[in-house]
Parts: C-alpha cells; structure tokens; sequence
C-alpha cells in the first residue's frame, strides 16, 4: 500500500514534528511518501535522513489557488496513492479536491486544533469533511467538535493520539530539591496562539516576589521581537534566554524543573509528550488532548486557558512543593506517556482507517 501523507510545509512545527517522528516507522510492507505544498526544510532533512522520501512542491498554499489544486491533481496522478491522509486546513482543503479529481481511493482529513472558520469557510470545510472517507482528530474535544460543528456521522470520525519517539535518554540530574534558581522551559512555535507572554508576566510576578526563577524558550516564531521586547520592558531579561531552534530537546528537558504549554488553543502537543517522557513535571492549560492525558497533580498538572491569576498561583504551588512530590509527579507522567503514546500504537490505528 502506497500512502502519502500531506502537510502545508515540512520546515518546523508541530505537525513537521509528527511527520518526522512517524518517518521512523520501519514498515517493509508499505511505502510512505512525505509531501509538502510548500518548502520544505529542518524536517524535510530529517526524514531523508530516515530513509524515507519526501516530495516539496513549492505551492502557493493560500486557499482557494485553482493553480495549486491542479497542480497538485497531476502529482497525485502521477503517484498513484492508494491512501491520501492529509494534516492541517490548507493541506486538507488542496489534498481533498485534487485527491478527489485524481480518484484517490481513500481521503484522511485531519484536524491539529479546533477551527475557527468564517461562515463561508465553515460551508467548504463541512463538504470536506462530510465528503472525506474518514475524519481524524489528535484528541476527543477536537473529534467531538468537529463532530458537533459539521454535523458529522461520528462512525467516519477517530480520535487518533499522537505519539512520542522514546529514545534512551540520560537519567535526569537530582533536581529534585529546593534550589537557589528553579529552572522553567517552554518548547514551542512564538506564535500568539501559545500565550508565552502570560508566562513571562508569570515570571516578573514571582521574581517580585523573590523568587529565583530561570525560563528558557525554545522555538522560533512571528513574535519572536515582540515577545524579546516585552521582556526588556517587564526588566526580566537576566531571567529569560531565547535558545532558537533545538535539534534534541531532551538535553534542555533534563535540565528543567517545570515544562509549561500555555497555549489558548492546541490539538495534541508533541512537546507535552517529549516533556512528559522526560520525566519533567508538566504543567498544560486545559486545551487540546492535554485533559485527556494529565490528571492534575497526579502525572501533571492544569490551569485553564487564559488565566493568568490561575497560572500565577500554580506554578508558585509547584516552586514550594517538596522534591518527593515533584519526583512522584515526574515519573506518573513518564508512566502515562510510555504506556499509552507509542509510535506502534499510534500506526495500528492508523492502519484500521486506511484498510477499512
């Protein structure tokens, strides 16, 4: 079976993440492809680096180009895909019509987040999704509200979780203690969506209260100047450090006491995961897979989305918690990735749609 898995680009982000991650699959009975619309990049290189072929077409992904959807038409006839499993809006609005044109025999269509379409948007996504062979989301809330949205038949609806590449990693450091400096990362797009200013108010608030407080953030974004700016203007600079792009994020991880995700919205965070695995205890707005993964204090924790008191509150909670809790918190969290978030788990779902 030939299946080829569409996203809008396969540079950095999330769904690049999950690409690159699914690449590691030794599968000898079938062939996967990865394709991008757009340019390619950190993550086309690392799936090449796995042996696997990847296809960058350099597309004008803004919906609706008539150009892109023929163009992408005569790629798909030429490719032949007995599956078409595509992620993100752009992804799933070019790959179903050119998929559908090129009589692909079975369309994926799959939602990261919770969309938050125009009214016309809404009219072309529910054909989309009402059209598609099957309708897969990263966590219940986004199946349930696409379901409730679109009015779809929830038989040709799955919740699919990502996944985690549980690679060895070093035993973490005994950070497990009250220190001089408790040490918080962030692992994410600067993009708005990630609410990483709240953190940083977050951080002048305990830092006037005397606390030590080091947070580091990995990533790169469209807000990246402005987030630095607010830093300068908060006086927490000797406090924040912008560390870019990661290659490996566990060294980093290892090193932190708290992992913080403070998204207003998210599908299923890869980081979270990463994190989680890492044995870092993991504080997540309730967004996204993050309810269905984390039980607060007890594998890791919760606040809700766009709450700053409740995130301030929180994270102070966890600076005075005793190292034994911290410890306890850290390994449930480990616990609960291994046993239920593997990359097998993951493709044998996978498999029941596309052979369905």
């Amino acid at each position: 079976m030939k299946i080829l898995r569409l996203s809008t680009f396969l540079d950095f982000g999330g769904i690049e993440s999950k690409m690159v991650n699914l690449s590691s699959l030794e599968d000898v009975e079938n062939e996967w492809v990865f394709v991008a619309l757009g340019k390619g990049g950190q993550s086309e290189k690392k799936i090449q680096a796995k042996g696997k072929r990847t296809v960058c077409l350099h597309l004008n992904h803004k919906i609706p180009s008539l150009s892109t959807i023929w163009k992408l038409f005569l790629f798909l006839k030429k490719e032949k895909p007995d599956v078409l499993h595509t992620s993100g809006a752009e992804a799933n609005f070019f790959g179903f019509f050119a998929g559908k044109l090129a009589g692909v025999k079975t369309i994926v269509v799959e939602e990261i987040g919770i969309p938050n379409h125009s009214s016309k948007a809404k009219k072309i996504f529910q054909y989309i999704f009402k059209k598609a062979d099957w309708v897969v989301g990263e966590s219940k809330i986004v199946v349930d509200n696409l379901i409730q949205t679109y009015k779809l038949n929830p038989l040709k609806t799955k919740v699919i979780h990502n996944f985690g590449i549980f690679k060895s990693i070093e035993t973490r450091k005994d950070l497990y203690k009250i220190q001089e400096i408790f040490k918080i990362i962030m692992i994410s797009r600067l993009e708005p969506v990630k609410n990483i200013e709240g953190v940083l108010n977050v951080v002048k608030r305990l830092k006037n209260e005397g606390r030590e407080i080091r947070l580091s953030i990995a990533g790169k974004g469209s807000i990246e100047g402005e987030l630095k700016n607010l830093v300068q203007n908060l006086e927490i600079h000797e406090n924040v450090d912008f560390l870019g792009l990661i290659s490996d994020p566990y060294p980093h991880l290892l090193e932190a006491d708290l992992y913080v995700l403070n998204s207003h919205s998210e599908g299923f965070s890869n980081s979270l995961v990463e994190a989680m695995y890492s044995k870092t205890p993991s504080l997540s707005t309730s967004v996204g897979a993050a309810p269905e993964i984390i039980k607060d204090g007890v594998n890791g924790f919760l606040v809700p989305a766009d709450n700053e008191e409740a995130l301030f509150l929180k994270v102070k909670e966890i600076t005075q918690m005793s190292a034994m809790q911290r410890k306890q918190i850290g390994e449930a969290g480990h616990k609960t990735i291994i046993e239920n978030f593997s990359l097998e788990n993951h493709v044998e779902k996978l498999m029941e749609i596309y052979k369905a």
